[in-house]
């Protein structure tokens, strides 16, 4: 049986795909953290890249394991994999994403931050943001999320107060975020979505009456990079079709809770049209008018 105490240790599963360097880097900072209260596991999502195993035995720590699936379960079904076999290790778990770096207090300030919120289904830190070779980064996205963060920290986000707070812009980071399993609704990362499966779990944590604990401690180390399936997707508009539709299913769930500023949030959706009408920019001088038309349609409808 899983240890449920408050000083259990956390476990950190890391899904992988590719990037065989950077998941060296992102063992590497687990192993450099000050407290020693955890696991990981290395979730292979069948990925053609071979490497990763090798890359968690040089490591050397008893504590990292490696597990292939058997076939490809995409982004959100290995998500939910991660979740499903790291649960049975600790309470508390980590889907840390396998480009990311840990800063050395990581652990220990996720431990404290669910003793001082037991109640939270989800905790999140600030983070720093790097590039492709780990100096300090930001893009346009960057500086609205840290625009958006509340001013007074530790924040616990809950019912329509909060959610409204995540509709105007989801200010956390997903890899960032760790889970009390127990607490999560019953699906996890929805595979309905390609890109939006964090909006739309911590939609839904709020809208069942959960609720996510952000404070300001800078301990996660998040990589922007051209190879991300983030700056993919966002190339191809399936992020901006994505987060309209959540914010659109948003909308009729709040409305029946009476959930007013949410669904004021939601229908607004601020900054789902800055980005969609940014990309657009972007389609211009790349000369793809037809998508940047259609993200500029998305975006103001």
């Amino acid at each position: 049986m899983t240890d449920q105490s408050p000083d259990a240790p956390i476990c950190l599963a890391i899904p992988f795909f590719s990037g065989l360097d950077y998941l060296s880097l992102a063992l590497r900072s687990l192993s450099d953290q000050t407290d020693s209260a955890w696991t990981a596991i290395v979730v292979d999502d069948a990925s053609p890249e071979d490497g990763a195993a090798a890359v968690v035995g040089e490591l050397g720590d008893p504590r990292v394991r490696y597990v292939r699936n058997e076939r490809n379960l995409g982004v959100a079904g290995n998500f939910n994999r991660c979740i499903e076999l790291a649960s049975t290790e600790a309470p508390v778990v980590v889907v840390f994403h396998g480009d990311d770096e840990l800063a050395p207090g990581y652990v220990a300030a996720i431990r404290a931050a669910h003793r001082s919120f037991p109640d939270a289904a989800c905790v999140a830190p600030r983070v720093t943001v790097i590039d492709g070779v780990g100096k300090p980064a930001r893009t346009i996205a960057d500086t609205v999320k840290a625009m958006l963060w509340p001013r007074r920290l530790p924040m616990v986000l809950e019912g329509d107060d909060g959610l409204a707070k995540v509709m105007r812009g989801l200010f956390f980071y997903c890899p960032s975020v760790s889970y009390r399993v127990d607490l999560l609704p019953k699906v996890h990362f929805d595979t309905r979505w390609r890109q939006v499966m964090d909006l739309d779990l911590y939609s839904r944590v709020l809208l069942d009456g959960g609720s996510i604990a952000v404070f300001p401690d800078r301990v996660y180390r998040y990589r922007r990079h051209a190879a991300t399936m983030t700056a993919a997707n966002s190339r191809s508009l399936v992020r901006l079709d994505e987060e309209t539709q959540v914010c659109r299913e948003v909308v009729s769930a709040a409305r029946g809770k009476g959930w007013r500023r949410s669904v004021a949030a939601a229908q607004l959706r601020g900054t789902v049209r800055l980005n969609g009408l940014l990309e657009a920019l972007r389609l211009v001088a790349r000369r793809q008018l037809r998508l940047a038309w259609r993200a500029t349609r998305q975006s103001v409808v």
